[in-house]
């Protein structure tokens, strides 16, 4: 089967924003580029209904970060640059790359100005022997596929 690519598994993964965020996540979620449609609605001059759309604004979605909870505060550290009101400061790139089975980087993702709307505190709960859950929601004012 020459020519034959497999598709990617989706555990094998890496994260980083510069400095402000790196290391090892139980999952990711990306919502890629959208365009949002300028809508026209017509009448022409024998009173048929007209419609066209053109490209309107882009729309980059929210990345969201899941990761056990550990002493690292990284996450935390970066929410407080901007409820400080440091948004300059705590703006950065990043990059998502997904890999194949050997740890090949096959497919990235990067994000330019991103920073974090919100960071999730972990609740606990004694019946269970569930990992501690900490998260992060991203923005970013724009995504695209490098390879």
């Amino acid at each position: 089967m020459a020519g034959r690519k497999d598709p990617l598994i989706s555990p094998r993964f890496t994260v980083k924003f510069g400095s402000k965020l790196t290391g090892s996540f139980r999952e990711v979620t990306v919502v890629s580029a959208e365009t949002e449609p300028a809508e026209y609605k017509f009448s022409d001059d024998k009173g048929n209904p007209g419609y066209f759309a053109v490209p309107g604004r882009l729309k980059y979605g929210r990345i969201t970060l899941k990761r056990g909870m550990t002493n690292d505060m990284s996450m935390w550290k970066w929410r407080k640059e901007v409820e400080d009101g440091n948004i300059s400061s705590a703006r950065a790139n990043g990059s998502i790359i997904m890999h194949d089975q050997d740890g090949t980087p096959i497919a990235e993702f990067n994000f330019e100005n991103a920073w974090p709307l919100k960071v999730s505190n972990p609740g606990g709960n004694a019946n269970s022997n569930d990992i501690v859950i900490e998260e992060a929601e991203i923005i970013c004012e724009r995504i695209w596929r490098a390879s």
